[in-house]
């Protein structure tokens, strides 16, 4: 155990300051470093597996010796019964020695007591094993994200290096002798010697600055496509001349300069753009643009008397018809006059709604909207409404199908292995949004639930590559600037169960967290790349480490900041990570997608951590799963 703590404390005190460190550290310096941290991540796999093992062996024996447990209090019941009947012979004949009978006894005692308390020495040393596999899994995943964080430096780095070795200045001697033409004047030989002289001078030192570079190998693959030049800055000629066969010779020292711009460093490199954005660009905020209800006049008008009418229903992006008039989705507040008027609201997938109505005063129609089919439709959109007239979570169906599931293009981690094909035979309604704090609020605000970071400990934020717990941290208050539209974090495995099983009493179907094969399914939008756009995360498509958004490495965004994929959902790249349900894990307790702090290499839609049900963070939220 104090060896196990002994390498965490390493990772949290000894790592930071290199981390910090790698901020304007030389390449070198941080392949040194990252080289030196897999090697401390390979270790800490090994141990991990072995304490895993250790755990899974006390479980056994615990097992072991509560079997033996239930033997030996047999066993004890025996003795004792064995000696009580001699005790009753010892009425009769009090000559009879009982103390074999009682030495029996207090054996099978003893023995049983031994054992329990064995158990319950067992059983501490298994929550205790557990615990330590805990610290090694969080420990694990902390570090194999300092070395991403190291490599995106690096990648940086790497380009700061190429633009300084290029962008470098230096005087170039060069000899060069032409043959002048029979019409050619002499002062016109000349100058064209000169010239040429200039152009060699130019082609060498540019060939020079490629040879020069510490990456000359994949900057030549990639020269031809390069638009990187050389600048004369200024030639002198230091010998020139005529000869009697009408050769012009000229020797010239050229002083040029290196331009290569930043963004066709990466494409030297190989790299992805985002290490050379000069100017990261801000998201565009959408306009919200109110429209108003529109009458054409068709319905009979009295002024003189209106009452208040309210259409509420229990779908989401349904259309209101009154005497004919298309009066947008509900929930619809809207005053019409006194007397007969005909309600109609429809959805595609739905049966037609139809009421006849006298409006006498100011009146509330709940609408039922009963399926027309029995399936989702690919891409619908759908919103329950819960009780008491409390919006749901807004789903969109994805459809029934076959992928492979894993690390399909070979860049990822142990745990994302072997590739699986996977068939859902139903369609399914998920969350197009990470459930928000606004969607958690409701849900705390109708059943009093207080979430584990506000029962105890808080809640643990990522600091300098460890997260550190903070008792003041919660869902409400996550440390960083929160609002209604951001997505829920600080909550637990167990939070997040509880929510779900309320939007399952509340609404009357059956909602809960998606397991790990319908995440990635939903996620990839029918795609087989790392992201849902491409096998790059590029910039500014999502919120991850180092993805050039305005929110990286800063905080959660809004939800729907970015674009969504091809199945309709926002944010399952980055933002934060979401809880999901494993078939495989130990504990159920799978997160995927990624988060605003993570390296974007754990934003693939493979990428899968698995952590302790109770464990929170201010980078770990949600996405619900409503079954058709």
């Amino acid at each position: 155990m104090k060896r196990i703590a002994h390498l965490a404390l390493a990772i949290a005190l000894v790592y930071p300051a290199s981390l910090l460190a790698a901020e304007n550290a030389s390449v070198e310096e941080i392949q040194q470093q990252i080289q030196a941290n897999q090697s401390e991540y390979d270790s800490y796999h090994r141990t991990l597996e072995g304490e895993i093992a250790k755990a899974a062996q006390f479980e056994r024996d615990l097992a072991s010796m509560r079997t033996k447990g239930k033997e030996l209090e047999h066993n004890r019941q025996v003795k004792l019964n064995e000696m009580n009947v001699q005790y009753e012979r010892t009425i009769e004949d009090p000559s009879i020695d009982i103390n074999e009978a009682r030495e029996a006894y207090l054996s099978a005692v003893r023995a049983h007591k031994e054992n329990k308390d064995a158990i319950t020495a067992q059983y501490k040393d298994w929550q205790s094993k557990l615990l330590d596999v805990e610290q090694l899994r969080l420990s694990k995943h902390s570090l194999l994200n300092k070395i991403e964080s190291l490599k995106e430096k690096l990648n940086n780095a790497r380009v700061d290096r190429l633009f300084r070795e290029f962008n470098r200045q230096d005087q170039v001697t060069v000899n060069h002798e032409i043959t002048c033409d029979r019409d050619e004047t002499i002062g016109k030989c000349s100058e064209r010697g000169k010239f040429l002289a200039k152009q060699k001078a130019s082609k060498r030192f540019l060939d020079q600055l490629y040879d020069g570079l510490t990456e000359a190998a994949a900057a030549k693959q990639h020269r031809p496509y390069s638009e990187a030049y050389v600048l004369l800055l200024r030639s002198d000629v230091t010998q020139d001349g005529f000869s009697g066969a009408g050769n012009y010779a000229v020797q010239m020292n050229v002083e040029l300069k290196g331009n290569l711009k930043r963004t066709e460093g990466c494409q030297l490199l190989g790299l992805d753009k985002r290490y050379c954005v000069a100017e990261r660009t801000q998201p565009e905020v959408a306009k919200v643009v109110t429209v108003p209800a529109v009458s054409d006049g068709s319905a009979p008008v009295d002024e003189s008397v209106m009452y208040e009418l309210t259409v509420r229903s229990n779908v989401y992006d349904d259309e209101v018809f009154i005497d004919g008039v298309s009066y947008g989705s509900t929930r619809l507040q809207i005053m019409l006059p006194a007397g007969p008027h005909d309600l109609e609201v429809v959805k595609r997938g739905y049966e037609t709604f139809r009421q006849n109505l006298q409006l006498k005063e100011s009146t509330t129609i709940k609408v039922e909207m009963k399926r027309a089919q029995f399936a989702f439709n690919k891409g619908e959109k759908v919103q329950d409404i819960l009780n008491g007239d409390i919006p749901g979570p807004q789903l969109v169906v994805v459809p029934a199908g076959t992928f492979r599931m894993g690390d399909i293009n070979g860049t990822g981690l142990e745990n994302e292995r072997p590739v699986e094909t996977k068939t859902l035979n139903n369609s399914f309604g998920i969350g197009e949004f990470e459930v928000t704090v606004a969607d958690f609020r409701r849900f705390v605000e109708e059943t009093s639930y207080v979430t584990d970071a506000e029962k105890e400990r808080g809640c643990a934020f990522y600091e300098q590559g460890s997260p550190v717990w903070q008792d003041q941290l919660n869902w409400r208050t996550p440390g960083y600037a929160n609002t209604d539209n951001h997505p829920v974090v600080c909550i637990s495995q167990r939070d997040a169960t509880a929510y779900v099983n309320w939007l399952s009493e509340a609404s009357g179907n059956r909602y809960r967290l998606p397991t790990e094969t319908e995440w990635e399914y939903a996620a990839r939008g029918g795609k087989e790349n790392d992201y849902w756009w491409g096998d790059s995360v590029g910039t500014g498509n999502a919120n991850c480490g180092w993805c050039g958004s305005q929110w990286s490495n800063i905080s959660a965004a809004p939800v729907a900041s970015f674009d969504r994929n091809s199945y309709g959902l926002f944010d399952t790249v980055g933002n934060v990570w979401e809880w999901t349900v494993s078939n495989t894990s130990n504990n159920g307790a799978v997160v995927r997608g990624g988060a605003w702090n993570f390296a974007p290499r754990l934003a693939r839609v493979s990428t899968r951590m698995e952590l302790d049900p109770s464990f929170r963070a201010n980078y770990i939220g949600m996405r619900v799963v409503r079954e058709r």
